[in-house]
C-alpha cells in the first residue's frame, strides 16, 4: 500500500492526527488548486466541487475539516472499501 493510499485510508476512517501538509497533499492529488491565501487560511478550489479552506496554523487539522476531506474523497469516488 502506497503512502498516498495509507493517507486516504487514514482520512476515511477518521483518524484525528492528519497534518496540514497531508491535507494539502490530498487536495492537490485530487486536482484542487490553491486559489486564495488570506493570512493563515489557504483556500483550494476545483471546477465542479465545493471549495475547501485549510487553516495552516492548526496542526493536526480539526475534526470539522477532516469531515470535509472525507466528503471530498467520497465525492471523488473513494470510500472505506478502496
Amino acid at each position: 500500500m502506497s503512502k498516498r493510499d495509507k493517507l486516504i485510508k487514514k482520512i476515511l476512517i477518521g483518524k484525528s492526527n492528519v497534518s496540514t501538509n497531508d491535507a494539502i497533499k490530498i487536495l492537490e492529488m485530487l486536482g484542487f488548486r490553491a486559489s486564495k491565501a488570506d493570512g493563515s487560511h489557504l483556500t483550494f478550489r476545483k471546477q465542479g466541487s465545493k471549495s475547501v479552506t485549510i487553516i495552516l496554523t492548526q496542526n493536526p487539522i480539526k475534526s470539522y475539516l477532516l469531515d470535509k476531506l472525507r466528503d471530498v474523497l467520497n465525492n471523488e469516488g473513494y470510500n472505506n472499501d478502496n
